[in-house]
């Protein structure tokens, strides 16, 4: 007869430790690919003529950089208590997790994922300023959901920092799902709006300068890129699991405090190496497509340089260095 080592506790509890467990890996997964796209995003910063947008765009990845590694190490730490500590706490790991969660490394585990939102659906609304040609009226409706959600956190914030409160209290819940609702309603929102303008560019450049154009503005994965879609996916997978209390949040609660920082690091990687769209992007290209018409070329690689202005950039006014940009055109 075999003996059994396991815990005596419920299947359900079981199941509820094992999901909390595993989250921590894949969370740590997540942080692996976070690490390598701000060392991708340094090198490309570094690589390219240094402006005062190029400063502001490295300082941005180094604050979602350092909020990461506070949100993985107070993640990782907060489970070692879990699982190791305080092991024997009543009711097991899983009830130490939800019960304990008032603890410091807790806490500041989810105010600095909760930042990271902050810094997230700022660039994401601002991608959608600057792809819809910088509409101010556009975004009135979108900035007005991102200071709805950004105000709703904060007070989150305040609440879990009071003593009793933990992240799932009746309290947090109620300011919780209204809160990650919004902000990713908004960023699927987003998505959509800013993936249909870059498929309706796409088809006008196709338009302009042939079907078998090389355009890497409106690829599928400059779409998927520029629109954070992998922040949304992760978003709505966890929130329609918190709402619902089930288990399966803790798989993708960890993974979704680094997605915060994936897809803008995404997004900043496209801008530093001059492939995500910039509000003089259509202008350049169709002045490349009428130059290329005007000389009656054939060839299939068609090369224009520009003056003054780098496609990509966060503002139209960055100069480029050398005289301008070799933009493939056909």
């Amino acid at each position: 007869m075999s003996t059994s080592w396991a815990p005596d506790e419920t299947t359900a509890q079981l199941l509820n430790e094992r999901y909390i467990f595993i989250g921590q890996f894949i969370g740590a997964f997540g942080y692996g690919v976070h690490l390598t796209l701000f060392i991708q995003c340094v090198h490309a910063l570094f690589g390219r003529k240094f402006s005062r947008h190029s400063w502001a765009m490295l300082i941005f990845v180094c604050i979602l950089f350092i909020l990461g590694n506070i949100g993985n190490a107070t993640s990782i730490f907060y489970a070692q208590k879990t699982f190791i500590d305080d092991r024997n706490y009543p009711g097991g790991p899983g009830a130490f997790f939800f019960e304990q969660s008032t603890q410091w490394s807790a806490v500041l585990c989810n105010s600095v994922y909760i930042v990271n939102t902050w810094f997230q659906d700022g660039l994401l609304l601002y991608r959608f300023w600057t792809i819809y040609s910088r509409n101010y009226y556009i975004v009135v409706i979108p900035a007005l959901a991102f200071l709805t959600s950004l105000i709703m956190s904060a007070i989150l914030i305040a609440v879990l920092c009071r003593p009793g409160n933990t992240f799932w209290t009746a309290l947090s819940v109620k300011l919780a799902i209204p809160y990650w609702a919004i902000s990713i309603s908004m960023t699927v929102i987003l998505t959509a709006l800013i993936a249909g303008r870059l498929m309706f560019m796409r088809y006008r450049l196709k338009k302009l300068v042939g079907a078998n154009s090389s355009m890497p503005y409106v690829t599928t994965t400059a779409m998927f890129v520029e629109s954070a879609a992998v922040y949304s996916i992760n978003g709505i997978i966890f929130l329609v699991a918190y709402g619902l209390s089930d288990p399966t949040q803790n798989l993708w609660l960890p993974l979704l405090g680094q997605t915060q920082s994936i897809a803008p690091l995404l997004i900043i990687l496209r801008i530093a190496r001059g492939q995500a769209w910039s509000g003089a992007t259509m202008d350049q290209l169709t002045t490349a497509a009428m130059r290329k018409m005007n000389a009656g070329s054939n060839t299939v690689l068609d090369t224009v340089t520009y003056s003054g202005r780098r496609t990509g950039s966060p503002q139209d006014e960055e100069k480029q260095d050398e005289g301008g940009i070799r933009v493939a055109v056909v």
